[in-house]
């Protein structure tokens, strides 16, 4: 099962808290574009469709399959959706994807985050999202806490 992992890194004691570890719901776009980039590698754009982005929300509308953005997604205080950096180790049927945020802000309380295809915001009519999980339970980010997500994708 592919699994994401939520962490925070406390300011005031410099020690990471386990948040959660949860199931990813691969969305009905996501299942379609993975079965055409490992049939085919192409999709039918120039560059392809890679999904190295991670974005996160304080809203706590349950994941579904057919959800294609993310409401309300935040977009200030060092919480904007990241690059993501990629790791597979050769001949492993799994890769993940790995973003960290620091809160610059007051105190935030992070629901669910998705793995995108676009640097913009989640309500950009070409942005896609291959999974979707709500972080459970949530995790309370204070100021200067530094939140990550570690995206298990296993093929």
């Amino acid at each position: 099962m592919n699994k994401v992992i939520s962490r925070i890194q406390r300011a005031k004691t410099g020690k990471w808290e386990l948040v959660s570890e949860t199931d990813n719901l691969r969305t009905e776009t996501g299942i379609n574009q993975q079965a055409l980039q490992m049939g085919s590698g192409y999709d039918g754009t120039a560059s392809g469709t890679l999904y190295t982005q991670i974005a996160i929300t304080q809203d706590t509308t349950s994941p579904a399959s057919a959800m294609t953005n993310l409401w309300t997604e935040i977009a200030a205080d060092g919480l904007s959706r990241k690059t993501a950096t990629y790791s597979h180790t050769a001949d492993a049927s799994s890769y993940t994807q790995t973003a960290s945020w620091q809160n610059s802000g007051s105190v935030y309380t992070i629901a669910t985050a998705a793995l995108a295809t676009t640097l913009t915001d989640a309500n950009d009519s070409t942005d896609t999202h291959f999974a979707i999980t709500a972080v459970s339970p949530v995790a309370v980010l204070d100021s200067s806490d530094t939140l990550e997500i570690q995206w298990g994708i296993f093929y």
